[in-house]
């Protein structure tokens, strides 16, 4: 089974990789973390991503392979650029994943309402199975 799992090194994340733990049969797994951006300012200029943003996504990457190794588990990990549902999306076509799994964060309504989530959007635009862990 080709597995993507999101990762961002939140509690929910950390919560998402313990899902690996209990698949069953060879597990062919993919850890992406997203760095939001390039963006646009408010001049239309292109605004880089922050060096800091990358480097802690690509630690919080090498820490959760090595803790799935640790654990007899081996995974891929990507580390991407852009909006994370849009990402997640796109790696998973790109892989032909059978799964994806998330966390979440819990939004509220009004907050889901406004601002829109990660998983929502995943589960709205996936081309395969997504499990979303709280």
């Amino acid at each position: 089974m080709k597995v993507v799992v999101a990762y961002d090194g939140s509690e929910h994340s950390h919560k998402a990789i313990e899902q690996l733990h209990l698949l069953n049969g060879t597990i062919d797994a993919v850890v992406v973390s997203v760095v939001r951006g390039p963006a646009l300012g408010i001049r239309g200029a292109a605004v880089e991503v922050d060096q800091a943003e990358i480097d802690h996504a690509r630690s919080a990457l090498d820490k959760v392979s090595g803790e799935l190794a640790a654990a007899g588990l081996t995974a891929r990990t990507r580390l991407a650029m852009g909006e994370p549902a849009d990402v997640v999306v796109d790696v998973a076509e790109e892989e032909k994943a059978d799964l994806i799994i998330l966390g979440t964060r819990g939004l509220n309504l009004a907050k889901r309402i406004v601002m829109g989530s990660v998983s929502a959007s995943v589960l709205h635009h996936a081309p395969c199975s997504v499990l979303v862990v709280r």
